[in-house]
């Protein structure tokens, strides 16, 4: 980066990272970022708690006991209550009333308030069920090893094609992060490149600047500036986020995510680079900060038609062809690039290929924009018609 350039980038930076707004926006996603690991690692996980549930028994034998424990092992923690030579009634108003889940009269009988709590009945049914073969087991003159090796499952491996979908899973969450990263940040630090220079023609600063600096430096200082502004905040977003994670233990990452991480970033960054040049090009075509939608909305079109198919790409199908189309057009690259890589439904010449038309695409722009710079930077008025904007563009593509 030659000085001028450096210089004017290094004014960028400093100027708008000390806004109130800048500061607090990244504030608020830090916070973000560090409290969702955090909230979720405190947050009690109700699946590590075994449900408790009280079983009045009524003359039930300390075997048939001990067959329900096992029974209920990992599933419930069951607490027993004696009710020995209690009539029935006693027992059904303590099932009423709630002071036992269940109770057990002899038979076996199995009673229940209102509605059978199938949780409760599976552990029951099958301890009664194995008590039954073991007596029946007896009767035929079976030792307890002889029915245990009996009734002994079989082992039954299990082998995947394809593998597990917890590696698909996290991966589609990653490629969600990177497409809202990949929508979002060109468009807010687009309009941010975008509204700086309606406000320095406005204020007629750029005259001063013109008067020491070529239009393409000064183009090239606010892109390359407020691009690494905008990866700064991106960078302290995550890294506060990854050190929560890390601090808490939260999720454990496959290893297979962190291939498309450098995709990933390298799609955020052309991203940044295309369509800051492409906002700085449609401020300098207007005047006052009120005819701002009227240039933006064509170029956020694109951006919107890559979230969107992103998104059915992210939850669907990424092999399609309109996401084949979008990965090739370097406006909508760098959301379609990594969520294809992330869901493995690119070949390696397809991800080479969308790279380096990201690459010419924002070269090309930059060149472009410098042209239209220096016939628009210090005109005033009524905003330059897209007519007149082709008219000047032809010179730099020759």
């Amino acid at each position: 980066m030659t000085s001028p350039v450096r210089e004017v980038a290094w004014r960028e930076i400093v100027t708008r990272s000390r806004t109130t707004s800048f500061r607090a926006i990244t504030g608020i996603l830090v916070l973000v970022a560090i409290i969702v690991p955090v909230a979720l690692a405190l947050w009690p996980d109700d699946e590590d708690e075994l449900r408790t549930v009280t079983v009045g028994l009524v003359d039930v034998e300390q075997a048939t006991q001990q067959v329900i424990l096992a029974f209920a092992e990992g599933n419930l923690d069951i607490e027993f209550q004696e009710y020995s030579g209690s009539s029935i009634e006693v027992v059904s108003q303590a099932v009423a009333e709630g002071d036992i889940d269940v109770a057990i009269e002899p038979g076996p009988t199995i009673v229940w308030n209102k509605d059978i709590d199938f949780e409760i009945a599976v552990v029951l049914n099958n301890a009664f069920q194995q008590q039954d073969v073991l007596a029946r087991g007896r009767g035929l003159g079976l030792d307890e090893q002889d029915i245990a090796n009996l009734f002994t499952p079989l082992v039954v491996e299990e082998r995947f094609v394809e593998g597990t979908d917890e590696s698909d899973e996290v991966a589609s969450v990653v490629a969600l992060i990177g497409l809202m990263a990949a929508f979002i940040l060109p468009q807010a630090f687009g309009q941010l490149t975008l509204l700086s220079v309606v406000e320095e023609k406005s204020t007629r600063v750029v005259e001063v600047l013109l008067s020491h600096l070529r239009p393409r430096t000064l183009l090239l200082g606010k892109v390359i500036g407020l691009g690494v502004l905008a990866v700064i905040q991106l960078a302290v977003v995550v890294g506060g986020g990854i050190a929560a994670l890390l601090l808490t233990s939260t999720f454990e990452i496959p290893a297979s995510v962190w291939r498309f991480i450098p995709i990933l970033v390298i799609s955020v960054l052309g991203g940044l680079a295309i369509y800051n040049t492409l906002f700085a090009l449609l401020g300098s075509l207007i005047s006052r900060q009120e005819d701002a939608s009227q240039v933006m909305m064509p170029t956020l079109v694109p951006l919107i038609a890559g979230y969107i198919i992103g998104q059915s790409a992210i939850f669907g199908d990424a092999d399609t062809g309109i996401a084949k189309v979008l990965t090739l057009f370097p406006l909508t690259a760098p959301m379609m690039l990594p969520i294809r890589v992330a869901r493995d439904a690119i070949e390696w010449w397809e991800v080479t290929l969308s790279l380096g038309l990201l690459v010419l695409g924002v070269l090309l722009l930059i060149r472009v924009a410098g042209r239209v710079y220096e016939f628009t930077l210090l005109h005033t008025g009524a905003r330059v018609g897209w007519r007149e904007l082709i008219r000047m563009s032809r010179g730099a593509l020759d």
